[in-house]
């Protein structure tokens, strides 16, 4: 029989961990901590039963409702309500978390994170569906696993607001990956939540992992309940679910290329952050600075289209050291500057080898002591920025960036013209990006110099939407000055969004106005997605059809 499944959605306690309860020393314990928290005046034994009595009750209502709440409301509504709301409103997270501490160690199985990237690397589409009181607790585990990237949703009930044995909380699932029922399998434990939940949402099998504890009795209680397969180890899901065959609706649809700036931690190795790029819509990427030549040992990269290389990649020697250093090509040290010109060779020399046709350069800073400008962002933060401290560090940042920019400005100078000699039969294009610090070179003006120094075939602007934005808001340089002066010489762009000054979010998620942005772009210029590991695979997703939808990407 063809295998039509197309994507596996998890449940998590029972499936991919057990729960381990904690003996009534250690439990008690913990409730002390919880006493301590709130300042409260009674024994562990008579607040544990307290909230044991509690949690049943919520449990009844969760159940005949298939509603669950998140922490707040559990705790100011079902666990504490006699207490001041604001007090329990402002810790209720630090509160779930111990109660959920006290009531047993969660483990996960030795097998899961195998078994999980397997199927992942078999082609299958991933989720995560679990009925929970956490809404911390499960992504906190999956980022420990370095899977985060593997999964294209994580439904907790705590979150949504439904819970299984209804199918609703599935169907959300199928929703938010755009896939029908139909071509979905569930992994559960429990055949009153897990089957009857599969059943009803349309799902075309439902596995069960038999608990030795709990099946045999379930099994009686619900006899209709019948499970597609029953497995006693994830290792059992291998002989179901063989690889998929790649189909014309898994390749990338869109001119877009993603930063390897989002793969750390989220992916346990490159090729799966590649794959991931892809099926999420990509049709390139682009290797920044937090890439090493360890990462990339072993890697058949003729598989995969790179539009660009963020230097200084391979990072043997990471930025910071670079920075530290002095080993930049703004330094007036003339060793230290041609360091900075090797490590920018080497991401050349990996830019050929990759037939990527960018290199995006930083070129450098007037200096590496941002003290200044970080109480000036400590200001801003605090809404303070027409105060007189603020006025008063932001002139001193002028007038000390005004004092040292003449020989770092000419080692830039001096830097790119031997780097546009080194580039140049690889017909490889260096792209001077604007930055992020105030300190940092080039400011709009000195953008123009740089630019000067050769024509558009070997030089030309990479344009960061969220370094543009937080120079801005901080009262340095209008952000759409950089676009229109620069639109005509931009190769590439980074996009991301930004709240306040804080940036890399996904688009979508802050103020940055697209609408703005997107006349400036040139057809030709790479769009490059850079993002904070901290973004959802769902929101990275959401991010690139928001930029289709605002005219800033364009399908293949």
């Amino acid at each position: 029989m063809k295998n039509q499944i197309e994507a596996i959605l998890f449940d998590v306690g029972g499936t991919l961990r057990s729960s381990i309860k904690k003996d009534a020393t250690s439990k008690l314990e913990v409730v002390r901590k919880i006493i301590d928290l709130l300042g409260a005046d009674t024994s562990p034994q008579e607040f544990n039963e307290l909230l044991t009595e509690r949690t049943k009750a919520y449990r009844r209502w969760a159940k005949e409702t298939l509603i669950d709440v998140n922490e707040r409301e559990l705790w100011t509504r079902w666990m504490l309500p006699d207490w001041p709301v604001d007090q329990i409103a402002g810790i209720a997270m630090q509160l779930n978390g111990l109660w959920r501490e006290a009531t047993g160690d969660r483990i996960i199985f030795p097998e899961s994170k195998e078994i999980v990237l397997e199927l992942f690397r078999r082609g299958y589409r991933l989720g995560l569906v679990s009925n929970t009181t956490s809404s911390v607790e499960i992504p906190q585990l999956i980022r420990e696993l370095e899977l985060t990237g593997c999964f294209e949703t994580m439904i907790l009930s705590c979150v949504v607001g439904m819970r299984k044995p209804g199918p609703a909380i599935l169907l959300e699932a199928t929703k938010r990956m755009e896939i029908e029922s139909a071509k979905c399998a569930y992994i559960g434990n429990l055949l009153h939540r897990d089957v009857q939940a599969s059943h009803e949402a349309g799902f075309a099998k439902v596995i069960i992992r038999r608990d030795p504890e709990i099946f045999t009795e379930h099994q009686a209680t619900y006899p209709d309940l019948v499970a597609d397969e029953y497995i006693d180890n994830l290792r059992e899901l291998l002989d179901i679910f063989p690889a998929r065959q790649s189909k014309k609706e898994d390749k990338p649809v869109y001119r877009a290329s993603l930063s390897t700036m989002w793969a750390k931690n989220n992916f346990p190795k490159l090729p799966d952050f590649f794959e991931a790029a892809g099926r999420m819509g990509f049709s390139h990427i682009e290797l920044n600075h937090q890439i090493d030549s360890s990462m990339l040992d072993g890697i058949d990269l003729s598989q995969y289209r790179f539009s660009s290389v963020h230097e200084p990649c391979p990072a043997d020697i990471s930025t910071d050291e670079l920075k530290n250093r002095d080993w930049l090509i703004s330094s007036p040290d003339e060793d230290n500057r041609n360091r900075g010109v090797e490590a920018i060779k080497r991401s050349i020399d990996l830019a050929h080898q990759l037939h990527a046709l960018v290199i995006v350069v930083h070129c450098g800073m007037v200096s590496t002591d941002l003290s200044i400008e970080r109480e000036l962002r400590k200001l801003f933060d605090a809404g303070r920025t027409e105060t007189d401290k603020y006025l008063e560090l932001k002139q001193n940042l002028i007038k000390r960036r005004g004092s040292l920019i003449g020989p770092r400005l000419e080692a830039v100078k001096k830097s790119l013209l031997e780097l546009l000699d080194y580039a140049a039969p690889f017909r490889i294009r260096l792209g001077l990006e604007n930055r992020y610090h105030y300190f940092d070179i080039p400011s709009p003006d000195e953008m123009g110099e740089l630019l000067a120094l050769a024509g558009p075939d070997q030089l030309g602007f990479v344009y960061d939407v969220g370094h543009a934005q937080a120079l801005d808001r901080l009262g340095f340089y209008p952000h759409e000055e950089w676009l229109r002066r620069y639109a005509s010489r931009m190769i590439e762009c980074h996009l991301h969004d930004v709240t306040g000054i804080n940036d890399h979010h996904a688009p979508g998620l802050g103020e940055i106005d697209f609408d703005m942005i997107a006349p400036y772009l040139p057809d030709g210029a790479i769009r490059t997605f850079e993002l904070q590991v901290t973004n959802s695979p769902e929101q990275v997703k959401a991010g690139l059809k928001f930029l289709v939808e605002h005219g800033c990407v364009k399908p293949i």
